[in-house]
């Protein structure tokens, strides 16, 4: 059968240019601190459970399709915009055994760097006919786009793109409970670490204005026990930091009640 190749161009590691920048020689080089070599894939490799669900092909393979968009979001949120942060290039594609299979490689801009990177190229390859129920056939027209998709994926994975699944991590409920915390925490701004902070100062302000325990009652009420109990979930000193406050102030107000009645 046919196949139609793209020469693939320039090395697999180049420098974007950036301002006119000469790249730094080695004795520069070796002034700059080593970089971490899992970086990129340590930032990539988690996978959000809510771009999951799980599959079974003929046979009886079970295994997890991820998200196609989701990958994109996790490149474009660590490289940035397709096209200039990241992107890919088609290398070659053929069709056999009424399948079509694309060839390509993903590139990626080192952030810190500048540098412009390219994964090995990677295959992916779908049938060109979906069957019906009735056992009849038609043609698939979304083929190219899904082996396109496919091979992309593969390439992804070598920078670390979800690759808890591939490793087998995902198979663990409590790895899967982790990493849905996770997301929770990420896509809240209200418990991301600062937020948390600024709220547990500006609780820690509200109790020290409060004289009695009605007050204290009503401050618990008014929605902070909820927000403590949020902030729980993905932070447990500071939930208890908060509690044991209330704690505190509660013995102070009972301990100068005291005081007040055998002065009286």
């Amino acid at each position: 059968m046919p196949r139609f190749a793209k020469p693939a161009e320039g090395p697999e590691t180049e420098h974007a240019p950036a301002g006119g920048q000469v790249p730094m020689r080695d004795d520069a080089m070796r002034d700059n601190p080593v970089r971490d070599n899992m970086e990129f894939w340590n930032a990539l490799k988690r996978t959000d459970p809510k771009a999951t669900k799980p599959f079974q092909r003929a046979g009886g393979f079970r295994g997890t399709q991820i998200d196609p968009a989701w990958r994109l979001q996790m490149m474009t949120e660590v490289f940035g915009p397709v096209g200039k942060g990241w992107g890919y290039e088609q290398l070659e594609w053929t069709i056999a055994e009424r399948m079509v299979f694309i060839c390509c490689r993903v590139w990626y801009v080192d952030p810190q760097s500048g540098e412009k990177h390219f994964t090995g190229p990677q295959w992916g390859g779908t049938e060109m006919v979906r069957r019906n129920r009735d056992g009849t056939e038609r043609p698939d027209d979304e083929c190219f786009k899904m082996s396109m998709t496919d091979a992309i994926g593969k390439c992804m994975l070598q920078v670390g793109l979800a690759a808890d699944i591939y490793l087998g991590q995902f198979d663990d409920s409590k790895y899967r409970e982790e990493s849905e915390v996770f997301y929770t925490v990420k896509s809240n701004p209200d418990l991301q670490p600062p937020a948390v902070e600024k709220f547990e100062a500006d609780l820690k302000e509200k109790l020290d204005a409060i004289a009695d325990l009605d007050a204290l009652d009503d401050l618990w009420r008014s929605g902070i026990n909820a927000r403590i109990r949020e902030i729980g979930s993905v932070d447990k000193a500071a939930q208890n930091r908060m509690i044991s406050a209330f704690s505190q102030k509660k013995n102070e107000i009972l301990k100068r009640h005291e005081n007040d009645q055998q002065a009286a």
